[in-house]
């Protein structure tokens, strides 16, 4: 914490030469009244009205300098993470229920692959053992990209092979066992 008594003390004994403004942390303001010597003498006399407010505003600088940008933004996101997560657990009343299942929606779990294989095999099971990607999106609501890279894990396993539909041209995954 920056001392008032010892700021109007720099003021005093060099304050054309603008030590209570290095004092303070305003180095480049400092570095101005050297060359000026106090702003010609005028911003000197200014700064005695002002040295109890200047000092004010050192002192919060320095409370929130102390703790690095970075460590700070962590500790919002965090704040921000927790505050999500009650909200989802339904533990406060702070959020509407249209906000909570809004963001279920938006924070569900990542599935696994070996989940998505298992919902693909039973789809493909409803419509006899074959699959298209668009099928597969729509019984597992899982996206187009994801749906297609399983089935060509799946592929590349052989667990399915890949034929075209003869009517439509569409590529169809086949699951041999449920054919």
């Amino acid at each position: 914490m920056k001392s008032l008594l010892l700021a109007y003390l720099l003021w005093f004994l060099g304050g054309p030469l603008g030590l209570y403004k290095f004092y303070l942390g305003r180095p480049y303001m400092g570095l101005f009244y050297v060359c000026t010597c106090g702003g010609l003498l005028v911003g000197w006399i200014h700064d005695f009205f002002t040295l109890a407010y200047q000092v004010q505003v050192a002192n919060v600088l320095l409370q929130y300098q102390s703790e690095p940008p970075m460590s700070a933004l962590r500790r919002e996101i965090e704040y921000l993470q927790r505050y999500l997560y009650t909200l989802l657990r339904g533990k406060t009343n702070t959020a509407p229920p249209a906000w909570r299942e809004a963001l279920q929606e938006r924070v569900k779990p990542q599935r696994s692959d070996d989940d998505l294989m298992l919902q693909l095999l039973r789809a493909a099971q409803k419509h006899q053992g074959r699959l298209s990607v668009t099928l597969g999106v729509l019984e597992t609501s899982a996206p187009f990209g994801e749906v297609e890279r399983v089935l060509q894990n799946m592929v590349k396993s052989s667990y399915v092979y890949m034929d075209n539909d003869a009517t439509t041209g569409v590529i169809i995954y086949v699951f041999r066992e449920l054919f």
